[in-house]
């Protein structure tokens, strides 16, 4: 016994020991990986932990994960933070903890993650993980999902805002975790459902706040990590389905022992700390819907909340053939997605095509506001006065109890004589080109003059030219015109093929605003004399403009790849020194405009080489 008393001495000063001077050994910083098991089956979930020790925590920054290899991320990274002073200096302790599992068996190895610390870069060693066929004997995952029960330490409830609402109406369903345990981190393994409902869900901030709540007599710690506003597209009992989610809990392992040196470490200070996870879920919900009134006026589609509606085109005096933009808006707040807007009523003559449909979606406040805007390009065939008879829109007011009808604007426009022949009509001739008729008639030469020469052909040659010019001109005409119909029956291949001009228009009005001394508009110019050049050009939309698939979409077109590159640099510098002004000089801006130009040039011959539409 006296034996195990000295060795208990001995560790306990070398103990001590080591805690004082943890500070000397922590200031300058280190990053350790470890792999919990080392040793797994195929398929089975481990950890992996990178473990920060230094003496500064705000001097941390910038942990960037490794490359897993064969190994799939179920989770991560689990953040954790150990602050302490030991002899008048403070340490910190963080810790990313990733759970995985692999593939397929064989030997692998998990690379070498860095962070940043002080201005320097520290990285931790690979780590090397043996995966077996069968599930090992000696070792057993701690992660694995059934290690642990959440019992009434971790629950999740589901309140709603509302236990009984209108069909339509807004109600806010809010999911919050409560635990009295150390959560580490929480992944949304299934996501409620909401059958019958239209949902549109809040965005959660990075770091929820957390509150200390009592509920059934049990103090826990809380916060919101999910929030969703519904409206109900039918009546009736409606249900919402349970929210599951995994969650990484550390729980503390004490050794168990007889022997009173072992005993001496069940002492809290001498637990170790074990990560599990835990799966739990919410509990379901019962809304009750009520319906609408029946008597639902003509041009009701599903609107319901409160709104406003406004219609407006782009120009009322315009000529045969030339394009004619009219907008359609609804804004307000209630299911903005689910409203359907108005169709024009247009007259015979005038060719509409499928409007462009756009929305902007609010959360502020939690109440779900919006836009939402179709846009018309109509095109007039023939001259002359034309009517656009006013729209109606309706919608159910949830405060008034009411169906409402709103009604636009009746629209006059004066369609003048374009280049369509249709709409010229025949010219009558004027009288001055009536008079020269009398000076046709000539009298009649009795001898029959000096006949012509070899010489003197050429005067027949231009007279047979001029008699084959008009028809010629007149087919020229035909096939313009009917080119030009079916470019504006094309809007995509009319935007295509104007991309070049449009990009240099806007890239003279960028050098104007350089020479201004306007550098912010000039780079916002030219970025967007870019942007706009790649979404005609490649027939997309701008919600849907994506650089990574706009490079795919050249290279697949054969664009050089110097040119691409050329491109993105373009692009990138644009973007930058436009948040960014005083970082370039005046000549290195127009460098930036003449690449920009020489660019889409070179751009433009690649599309024509290869003549894609």
């Amino acid at each position: 016994m006296n034996e195990a008393h000295k060795i208990k001495r001995v560790f306990l000063f070398l103990l001590t020991f080591l805690l004082g001077t943890s500070g000397a050994f922590a200031e300058d910083g280190i990053l350790i990986a470890s792999a919990d098991p080392s040793r797994i089956a195929a398929g089975e979930q481990f950890q992996v932990t990178f473990k920060f020790d230094g003496s500064d925590y705000n001097s941390v920054k910038d942990f960037k994960a490794p490359n897993f290899g064969q190994c799939v991320v179920i989770s991560g990274p689990n953040q954790s933070t150990n602050m302490q002073w030991v002899n008048g200096k403070m340490s910190a302790s963080i810790s990313y903890t990733y759970v995985l599992y692999a593939r397929q068996s064989g030997k692998i190895t998990i690379g070498a993650a860095t962070i940043e610390y002080k201005g320097k870069t520290l990285k931790s060693d690979p780590i090397p993980v043996e995966v077996t066929q069968g599930k090992p004997k000696t070792q057993q995952s701690p992660s694995n999902p059934s290690a642990a029960e959440p019992g009434d330490n971790l629950i999740i409830r589901a309140f709603a805002d509302k236990q009984r609402v209108r069909q339509g109406e807004q109600l806010i369903v809010t999911f919050k975790l409560y635990t009295r345990v150390s959560v580490t981190g929480y992944d949304l393994a299934k996501a409620p459902t909401y059958d019958g409902f239209w949902s549109e869900d809040f965005e959660m901030p990075k770091q929820p706040a957390q509150n200390t709540e009592t509920w059934n007599g049990k103090q826990y710690r809380t916060v919101v990590i999910k929030r969703t506003a519904l409206f109900a597209t039918q009546s009736g009992n409606l249900k919402i389905a349970p929210l599951e989610a995994r969650c990484a809990v550390q729980v503390q392992s004490k050794r168990r022992s007889n022997d009173p040196f072992d005993q001496f470490f069940n002492d809290p200070f001498f637990q170790q700390v074990q990560t599990v996870n835990m799966d739990v879920k919410s509990n379901p919900l019962s809304i009750v819907v009520d319906p609408i009134p029946a008597n639902a006026p003509a041009g009701f589609s599903g609107a319901i909340g409160r709104f406003a509606f406004s219609a407006n085109v782009d120009t009322r005096t315009v000529k045969a053939g030339d394009p004619i933009t009219l907008r359609l808006s609804v804004v307000g707040s209630g299911n903005i997605k689910l409203v359907t807007l108005p169709k024009p009523q247009l007259p015979a003559d005038i060719e509409s095509y499928e409007p462009k449909i756009s929305e902007e979606i609010s959360r502020d406040g939690g109440i779900i506001r919006g836009k939402k805007t179709a846009e018309y390009l109509l095109i007039p065939r023939n001259a002359g006065q034309r009517v656009l008879e006013p729209m109606q829109f309706v919608y159910f007011d949830l405060e008034k109890k009411e169906y409402i009808a709103l009604r636009s604007t009746k629209f006059e426009f004066s369609i003048t004589p374009g280049k369509d022949f249709s709409s010229s009509g025949v010219s009558l001739a004027a009288k001055e080109d009536v008079r020269l008729l009398g000076e046709d008639i000539r009298f009649l030469k009795l001898s029959p003059g000096a006949l012509l020469t070899a010489d003197d052909r050429n005067s027949s040659q231009w007279f047979m030219f001029a008699m084959v010019l008009p028809p010629l001109a007149f087919a020229g005409a035909w096939f313009y015109r009917k080119r030009m119909e079916k470019i504006y029956g094309d809007m995509p291949r009319l935007l295509f093929e104007t991309a070049g001009r449009e990009a240099a228009r806007r890239l003279k009005k960028a050098r104007t605003l350089l020479d201004q001394g306007n550098t912010e508009s000039y780079h916002a110019e030219l970025l967007r004399a870019l942007m706009v050049y790649l979404e005609h050009k490649l027939r997309t939309s701008k919600a849907k403009f994506v650089m990574e698939e706009a490079v795919l979409q050249l290279q697949h077109r054969g664009v050089q790849e110097d040119v691409i590159q050329s491109l993105k640099t373009c692009m990138e510098r644009a973007e930058f020194v436009r948040f960014a002004p005083g970082s370039d000089t005046t000549e290195a801006r127009k460098e930036l405009l003449d690449i920009a130009a020489g660019t889409i040039n070179r751009i433009e011959q690649s599309f024509g080489k290869r003549g894609n539409a």
